[in-house]
């Protein structure tokens, strides 16, 4: 759209007196002084264009309560933008801002800031002005520290900030006690305050891919959270406090440098997700069978060398992931695990597998590849739901023939084995 029609479009939306105008999408480098004629607009659309500036102008629309620049080349915002006192929604992510306006001081009824995908380094103390935010979403900047200023925003629900640079959180995090959901993922966060406990209205907080070797036990206080990610970090443990956490329907610790875990874990009797792949566990506390709705159990890639029976007692679980562990042999308890849908053994050092597998007649894929299997028993003839059944790379030299139709139904790979030879 070039710099005429650009005028006629204002020119026609002033006369119309328009409460909205969508300038989004046209290619547009630069906006004429005109814009500022619009004092009844409501809302502007200017996204995805390549602004490189908003005209000063655009403080004379003051009845603005909506308006979206990202996706363009914004290197800063106008100071004039402080103008815009009945903004609910202020949209600039994707430009190349380095900071954001003291002005922003007078965003007293903005709900909504999106400034992702910038190069924000710190945010203004008057940041603590915006005291009407609900949700607050700042990933992929630059961000090294959070101000003070930050506990102010007490009607903040939803606050996301991974993919930034955090190596830590300021004690004013705490107050921020309606927060519903904390995104940090991707940051360098060393270490958490205590202050964290304080967040009661947390349902889901993410720390997955910070630097954490420790969760503190004030995570006690978290009573409402519903999903806990922390994978990614160097955590060695869990704090006992961890059982507190009851309303827990996933938690997600994978690689890590676990090397046991709490007993209080079988206190999280609303767990449906646990993941706990790419740590160090030898063995698996006691209490396990109290997690009787989990659905869903990793352990893949550990240093487990047998089964605790607790497991075979979660019956509901569905996925089950122990590939990559020191697993000699199974206990013929696993067939009461008779809801899996798939189950993952492969990378172990299984010799046989127990009678009893033949009983988990709803499995659809079964990964037992580079173990040490010489036979493998007739019961698995009875698996009349797989789909996938991997056996390659070990010592099989027949299969028993109660899997011949299994064979013929090209459902059973066998690379690798001397029976292939």
């Amino acid at each position: 759209m070039n710099q005429t029609q650009l005028s006629a479009i204002i020119e026609k939306a002033r006369t119309d007196g328009s409460d909205t105008l969508d300038l989004s999408r046209e290619e547009l480098e630069s906006l004429p002084p005109e814009i500022g004629s619009l004092t009844g607009l409501v809302e502007l659309d200017l996204s995805g264009n390549q602004l490189t500036e908003l005209p000063s102008e655009i403080g004379k629309l003051t009845g603005l309560t909506r308006l979206n620049v990202r996706n363009n080349q914004l290197t800063a915002l106008p100071p004039e933008i402080g103008n815009l006192v009945n903004l609910k929604g202020l949209f600039v992510q994707v430009n190349q801002l380095t900071e954001l306006p003291a002005e922003i001081v007078c965003f007293t009824q903005l709900t909504r800031l999106n400034a992702s995908n910038n190069h924000l380094k710190l945010l203004p103390p008057e940041i603590g002005a915006l005291i009407g935010l609900t949700w607050l979403y700042l990933p992929d900047n630059g961000l090294t520290e959070l101000p003070p200023e930050i506990g102010r925003l007490e009607n903040l629900t939803d606050f996301y900030l991974q993919g930034n640079n955090l190596e830590t959180l300021p004690p004013e995090i705490g107050k921020l006690t309606d927060l519903a959901e904390l995104h940090l993922d991707k940051n360098e966060l060393i270490e958490l305050p205590p202050e964290i406990g304080n967040l009661t209205s947390l349902t889901v907080l993410y720390l997955r891919e910070n630097k954490l070797t420790a969760v503190p036990p004030e995570i006690a206080g978290l009573t409402s959270l519903n999903w806990l990610y922390l994978g990614g970090n160097g955590l060695t443990t869990l704090p006992p406090e961890i059982g507190d956490l009851t309303g827990l329907t996933g938690l997600y610790v994978e690689n890590n440098q676990l090397t046991g875990l709490p007993t209080q874990i079988g206190n999280l009797t609303n767990l449906i997700w646990l993941y706990l792949e790419g740590n160090r566990l030898a063995d698996l506390p006691a209490g396990l069978q109290h997690l009787t709705h989990l659905i869903q159990l990793s352990l893949r890639s550990n240093l487990l060398t047998d089964l605790p029976l607790e497991i075979c007692e979660l019956t509901d679980l569905v996925f089950v992931d122990l590939a990559f562990n020191k697993l000699t042999s199974l206990p013929q308890e696993i067939g009461k695990l008779i809801a899996l849908n798939e189950l993952h053994l492969n990378d172990n050092q299984l010799a046989t597998l127990p009678l009893e597998i033949g009983d988990l007649v709803e499995l659809i894929d079964l990964f037992v590849s580079n173990n040490r299997l010489i036979r493998v028993p007739e019961t698995m003839g009875n698996m009349t739901s797989l789909e996938r059944l991997y056996l390659s790379d070990n010592l099989l030299t027949e299969l028993p023939s109660e899997m011949d139709h299994l064979v013929s139904h090209d459902i059973v790979l066998l690379s690798g084995n001397p029976l292939s030879n």
